[in-house]
Parts: C-alpha cells; structure tokens; sequence
C-alpha cells in the first residue's frame, strides 16, 4: 500500500499521449517475434506487463492471491463466460484494439467457423493476427484501425458482434468518433470491457485511489454520461452496464457497458 501511495504521489505511471503508439509498437513488436519464433505458441501472446504474484482489487479491497497467476487464470473463466453468452449467435467477431491477439486467439478456437477480425493502430498487432491464421490456420484476419480516425471503409456485417476489452480505455475522452463509426456500421451489439472512472466510489479509500491513478494516467472518461445521451435521442439501446468489482491493483478493467445501435 504504501509503495503505491508512493507512486500515485510521484504521478509514475505511463500517460495516454493521444496519437502516440511507440510503445504499443515496441510492445506489441516483442509478442509479434515471440509468437513467429514459437511457430504459434498463444502462451507467447501474454503482455510483457502482466506479472505473476501481483495483488487484486476485489470487492473495493486489496487481496494477495495464493495462485500466482490468479488474475490470468480469473480472465480465462471471464473471457469464456463473456464470449458465450454475447458472441454465440453472431456472424462475425470484430474485436477493436486487439492488442496482443490474445482475445482473439481463445475466440478463434471457441468458434472455428466464425471469421474473428483483430484491428490495432499498431501494424505488429495486425501481424500477429494475421500470422494466427498461418501458423494455426485460424479464421482470423488482422486490420489496421486507428479509434481517433475511424476508417469507414471496413465492413461489418450487421449480425455482427463488435467489442473493445481494455482499449478504450487509452483514448481518454477521445472516443466519440469511434462510437459515431459504430452508430454508422450499426453491428449486432458492442460490448464495451473497460475501466468506468464514474463507477468508482470517492468516499471509498481503494475506490480513491483507482480515481486518482486513472486521472493521472489520462484514462477514459466520459463515455456513461455520452451513451446515455445517445439512448436518450433514440439512437442507441444500452443493454447492460455492470461493474465487475475485481482487477488489477490500480483499476478494474472489467466491467462491462453493452448497447446497440437502433
């Protein structure tokens, strides 16, 4: 605790640049090779930032698994549970910020007869996607997509699922042009999994602090007040919106905002 009272102090945390994604490059470059050098091992899709032994937030509280790789091993269950219940009946799986591939990687074999498309500003990430489908024979394609300059070229088929996990998060308030993007290709449903600012609880001291390091990272903010609007007008339906009261020791990035387009 105070090692991260420290740091919240000192503002040590990387800060959402928008239009900067060196980092993701270098990032996302390091699980590219590792991937290609495995000849398609998916264990070589973990970040290089998820460690073992980390504490938890659960239920506005810190906790010191037992498990090592318990958060890692919590998100399997999670992903299974969220894919299946959201993404069964759908035509095609868009996911929007890939990343690492590693989402994609457990749909592509979920199901195998539905084509899975990975977009990231970030080539490497479209690389590994892409090489999903070489190295595994995966139905899957990579594609290059920046969330601030939506390319409304890109087509999504209308019983289409189209989700974000702990990706929108990066973009700070900046995410109107890709909900506008959204409103315009009108998939299916868009399940949002990512850390909600407004859903933490000021007069809670673990909630404070999650405050505290979301605003100094520059995180997203804004999005309940600006989708509701939107349901207000008529223009979408919001389907769902639950906090899931667990994560990482700075934020729960969980949670999920699901709606649809109408």
């Amino acid at each position: 605790m105070t090692g991260l009272l420290e740091r919240i102090r000192r503002k040590e945390f990387s800060i959402v640049v928008p239009g900067d994604k060196s980092r993701w490059i270098k990032g996302w470059g390091e699980n590219l090779a590792d991937f290609v050098t495995s000849k398609g091992d998916v264990d070589a899709l973990a970040p290089k930032y998820v460690r073992p032994n980390m504490p938890v937030r659960l239920y506005r509280r810190y906790a010191q698994p037992v498990e090592p790789n318990f958060e890692q091993n919590w998100r399997k269950v999670y992903q299974e549970w969220l894919f299946r219940t959201y993404m069964v009946d759908s035509e095609q799986i868009f996911e929007f910020g890939c990343g690492s591939g590693g989402h994609v990687s457990v749909l592509a074999q979920m199901f195998p007869d539905k084509k899975i498309t990975g977009l990231d500003w970030a080539e490497p990430s479209c690389e590994i996607i892409n090489n999903m489908k070489k190295l595994r024979g995966w139905n899957t394609e990579g594609r290059l997509f920046d969330f601030y300059k939506p390319d409304y070229d890109i087509e999504i088929p209308r019983n289409s699922v189209v989700y974000t996990f702990a990706a929108l998060e990066q973009v700070s308030d900046s995410f109107g042009a890709f909900v506008d993007f959204l409103l315009a290709k009108r998939p299916k449903l868009c399940v949002f999994v990512e850390p909600i600012y407004e859903w933490y609880d000021p007069a809670n001291f673990i909630d404070h602090l999650a405050m505290r390091g979301h605003a100094i990272r520059n995180f997203l903010h804004g999005m309940p007040r600006a989708l509701h609007a939107l349901q207000a007008e008529g223009r979408i339906q919001i389907v769902k919106e639950h906090r899931v009261e667990f994560g990482s020791l700075l934020h729960e990035g969980y949670s999920q905002t699901i709606w649809r387009p109408v």
